[in-house]
């Protein structure tokens, strides 16, 4: 979480990226996919192995390029969501409902507004920071209870983390065994 910033003109409160914590090892994964595939490409790769890192490549890279870029931002007048290539904004007064999901440890804010729905997991950086703005300036009545409850409570879910370290180490195995095949 940084303080300053501006966001579509807007002096930001506040602005809450991708922890990178997440980033850094779903980073690695795209460039070991992007490894895995010039391996393939280059040495000993059929064709179904080749579609196969491409797609994951692929996906991988957009899923990295999307977590670097998105960003939930907190200013006086609303919050600022950017993704990658797109903005929107909504007011304080605009949102009419704020509720959430717990999924095992995975944690989902969701925001109605008369734009539309909002999700803000809790993968953000500063995340029960951002729950504890949002709860101050929406209107009570429209805040659940079980939200009330998240704000200064440590929301850090680790597992997408262990997951993608667990995918780099696999990729890594996979990388070695096909630069170095064993002998036999």
């Amino acid at each position: 979480m940084s303080a300053g910033g501006t966001i579509e003109g807007r002096t930001a409160i506040h602005d809450h990226g991708i922890r990178k914590a997440f980033l850094i090892p779903l980073g690695l994964d795209a460039f070991l996919l992007l490894v895995l595939l010039l391996i393939a490409l280059l040495l000993r790769g059929d064709g179904v192995e080749k579609l196969i890192f491409s797609l994951f490549f692929l996906i991988a890279l957009a899923l990295f390029l999307e977590g670097l870029f998105r960003r939930v931002g907190v200013t006086e007048t609303g919050l600022s969501f950017r993704k990658l290539g797109r903005k929107k904004t909504v007011a304080w007064a605009e949102i009419t409902h704020v509720g959430c999901l717990t999924l095992h440890k995975k944690v989902y804010l969701l925001l109605t507004t008369v734009k539309g729905f909002f999700v803000i997991s809790n993968v953000y950086e500063g995340f029960s920071a951002l729950v504890e703005e949002i709860v101050v300036h929406v209107e009570p009545d429209r805040v659940e209870e079980e939200v009330r409850l998240l704000a200064g409570r440590s929301g850090l879910g680790i597992a997408p983390i262990v997951s993608s370290w667990i995918a780099a180490l696999l990729m890594i195995g996979i990388i070695a065994m096909k630069l170095f095949p064993l002998l036999g």
